[in-house]
């Protein structure tokens, strides 16, 4: 009974992960852009820069800098 319940359990898993492996392996295999490394990129056009800023006071310099125009303040975490 046992061995019965573990073949249908190997069953269920092996019908559950092979359209799943199968659907991860075609949806990679339609990439055409191929891999970029970062020294590959082209450099940004002129005048744009990344700021790294430090504390709150830098933040606050940078956006009082810039009165009147229209800024954008993006947070990003690596977590």
């Amino acid at each position: 009974m046992k061995s019965r319940m573990r073949r249908q359990a190997r069953l269920a898993v092996l019908l559950w992960l092979m359209p799943s492996l199968l659907a991860l392996v075609l949806a990679g295999c339609g990439h055409a852009g191929g891999l970029t490394v970062p020294w590959d990129r082209p450099a940004p056009p002129a005048g744009i820069t990344l700021t790294d800023l430090h504390d709150v006071g830098d933040l606050q310099a940078a956006f009082d800098q810039d009165a009147g125009k229209p800024r954008l303040i993006m947070l990003v975490s690596p977590t």
